[in-house]
């Protein structure tokens, strides 16, 4: 095959893959801004999460707050933020704990693929303003954790994280535990509930959830094709909220995206579908939040399997894209209203 032709396949490839992944349908015209400070320098000045205090951080954690908005307690009255990381594995995890003086429950949020606990800060507020703690953490190779740009080989390993993640969470803060799993920050959850060892979290809410992915088949037999080419693809933001500032956002000031896509973690995807087909239906209530213009994940399909798996109420937002967290003022608050009033639900 000549150079040319070798070229003209990887394209192609790329292409293909791109379409069936549903991650790469916009690029957009901005840059990136060099942040003040970056994750090397935030990662060095972090302390053990067991360590935190409230206050006292390093220049560059206060600037990650900023930047991200991840320090509500500067306007929320009587919250206390502990903010550092914690062992699981092979991997230190960074991880976050808001705790109003008084609070009613205690709210555990995992963030989805290539994104970080700064793409929860809508949620975390609206939390902490009715009278709940929160926990949330990057997830291994995504935001300020270890690991490489989000690969990841084994999907037990996040499940595994989660696990490490709730021991502490039980330390810091006092139930009720309930759990929010956005996109991929799903997969740890239903493992975990469908195998119902550790009966840990009283409620679950699911936004989004991955299964699958868009056009699974495609990309399952287009990676194949492009492992023996490449190990990664470039990420290219696609527009998967319809709140233009967002998207801004993350393609000109998020330092923290993940600007690559590893294809072992589209192996690990496979291998974890077929872990999730294998396990038995379990009678567990959870609340299943949905948007009808989602093009990031095949939401028909994943509902389906979610209701032969659990007894999960389902709901779908008209016209709300993926990213319902960061979605236009009016969809987010529909979104809140209907987390709010499943976590007060008896």
């Amino acid at each position: 095959m000549t150079k040319k032709s070798k070229t003209g396949l990887f394209l192609l490839l790329t292409l293909l893959l791109s379409s069936a992944l549903g991650i790469f349908s916009f690029s957009g015209n901005g840059f990136m801004i060099t942040p003040t400070y970056g994750y090397e320098q935030i990662r060095s000045d972090m302390v053990g999460l067991a360590e935190s205090t409230d206050g006292g951080n390093a220049e560059s954690v206060d600037y990650y707050f900023d930047l991200f908005d991840l320090d509500p307690e500067k306007d929320i009255p009587g919250v206390e933020h502990f903010f550092g990381s914690f062992d699981s594995g092979e991997f230190n995890i960074a991880a976050h704990i808001y705790r109003p003086a008084e609070y009613k429950a205690t709210v555990v949020l995992v963030h989805g693929y290539l994104n970080h606990t700064g793409q929860l800060t809508h949620l975390i507020r609206f939390l902490l303003e009715n009278g709940y703690a929160v926990c949330a953490y990057d997830m291994p190779g995504h935001g300020l954790s270890s690991g490489e740009g989000a690969w990841m080989d084994d999907f037990e390993k996040y499940a595994k994280v989660l696990d490490d993640f709730k021991g502490l969470v039980a330390e810091r803060c006092q139930g009720p535990y309930h759990v929010i799993g956005f996109s991929h920050g799903s997969c740890g959850i239903i493992q975990r509930e469908l195998e119902g060892k550790d009966v840990f979290f009283d409620k679950v809410v699911l936004t989004s959830p991955l299964v699958h992915p868009v056009q699974w088949k495609k990309a399952q037999a287009t990676y194949r094709l492009y492992w023996f080419f490449r190990k990664d693809v470039p990420r290219v933001l696609s527009r998967n909220s319809s709140d233009k500032s967002f998207l801004e956002f993350n393609r000109e000031k998020d330092f923290l995206h993940v600007q690559r896509v590893p294809l072992i973690w589209v192996r690990g995807l496979e291998k974890w579908n077929a872990k999730i087909d294998a396990l038995e239906p379990r009678d567990r209530e959870i609340l299943v939040i949905q948007g009808d213009k989602d093009k990031t994940v095949d939401w028909k399909y994943n509902l389906k399997l979610l209701s032969e798996k659990f007894t999960a109420e389902q709901i779908i937002i008209a016209n709300a894209k993926h990213e319902m967290f960061n979605e236009s003022p009016e969809i987010k608050k529909q979104v809140f209203r209907e987390i709010g009033s499943y976590l007060e639900s008896n």
